[in-house]
């Protein structure tokens, strides 16, 4: 047997907002709500309106994609991410910066922040990234 990532889990101070940001920036449809089987599975455990609406997804129902999962989080955060995402804008090569660039525009317009530029070498390989913020400061980089 081998494990896999089941969902990377955000905590957020607004699940369905910050789920259409990401589901904007990877391309899967608009998270709309929950399924009415689920709703009505959830509401039948004793679940409340308010505690239905702390969860959230981004995800496109297949199951080789990743599927983000949000969480309400109600205390502030204390410090910086330990694990982020690493993001680019094609799966079977690598983008050019201003592939790069266009990319980090087009994830401003959804409500991300870029945070600085890393441009160097590691070895004999270039390296260019973008660091990044989501639209509540979770970290992640263009690549």
């Amino acid at each position: 047997m081998t494990a896999r990532i089941a969902n990377v889990t955000f905590h957020a101070e607004n699940p369905v907002a910050l789920s259409r940001f990401w589901s904007a920036l990877m391309g899967y449809p608009e998270f709309t709500g929950w399924e009415d089987d689920e709703i009505a599975a959830l509401r039948e455990a004793g679940m409340s309106e308010e505690e239905i609406a702390d969860r959230s997804e981004a995800w496109d129902g297949d199951r080789a994609h990743q599927r983000l999962y949000f969480s309400r989080y109600r205390h502030g955060k204390r410090q910086r991410n330990r694990v982020h995402l690493d993001i680019t804008p094609f799966g079977d090569r690598r983008a050019t910066r201003d592939e790069l660039e266009a990319e980090r525009d087009r994830l401003v317009a959804l409500g991300a922040t870029e945070e600085k530029t890393l441009s160097g070498f590691w070895g004999p390989y270039e390296e260019f990234v973008i660091m990044m913020r989501d639209p509540e400061g979770n970290e992640f980089c263009l690549q």
